[in-house]
């Protein structure tokens, strides 16, 4: 199972590569989330011997039990010989129910060439990276922090509007969906 499967959304396509000299006869897969276990995928087609590939898509809208948080998946493979040896791949993943959202502050902002500023904003949902983007720059965020109390909601970003900018440009926000 490849190392990208870090998150499921709605629907988010999986793909294992399965290697048995004899071929695989069934294969399963689950998401295990609260004690809980919900089977996803399953096919009882053999394989070829040799490598071969298994493609299922799962997430949110074929399990809507799941909610948003920690869960694992399982993918289990059982060889097409006499025994029916078993071999069972697991991986931690965050489940995701919304797309990302972001709401910015409403301060009003000023900005000419060559100058920086700095925006706060809020994001929910799954995402993996926000910030602002200006032009064909973006510039990360980072979480707002305070002194002793520790850290105060929302997240900040420090960008720069370049002297070289295209006239009509403006800055903007961003995120990134990682389900």
């Amino acid at each position: 199972m490849p190392s990208t499967i870090t998150t499921l959304g709605q629907a988010t396509p999986v793909t294992v590569q399965i290697h048995d000299p004899r071929g695989v006869r069934k294969m399963t897969a689950a998401i295990e989330q609260n004690g809980a276990s919900y089977a996803v995928a399953e096919t009882s087609q053999a394989s070829k011997p040799g490598d071969s590939n298994w493609t299922f898509t799962t997430g949110v809208k074929g399990t809507p039990q799941l909610k948003d948080g920690a869960a694992k998946l399982i993918v289990e493979a059982t060889s097409n010989d006499l025994v029916g040896n078993k071999a069972r791949v697991q991986r931690d993943i965050t489940v995701v129910t919304r797309p990302p959202s972001l709401s910015v502050d409403s301060d009003q902002h000023y900005l000419y060439l060559g100058m920086a500023d700095l925006v706060t904003f809020d994001i929910s949902g799954g995402w993996t990276a926000a910030g602002v983007r200006v032009g064909d720059q973006t510039y990360r965020s980072w979480p707002m922090l305070s002194g002793k109390s520790g850290s105060k909601p929302g997240r900040f970003s420090l960008f720069a509007f370049a002297w070289n900018m295209p006239p009509g440009t403006a800055p903007g926000k961003y995120r990134s969906e990682n389900a």
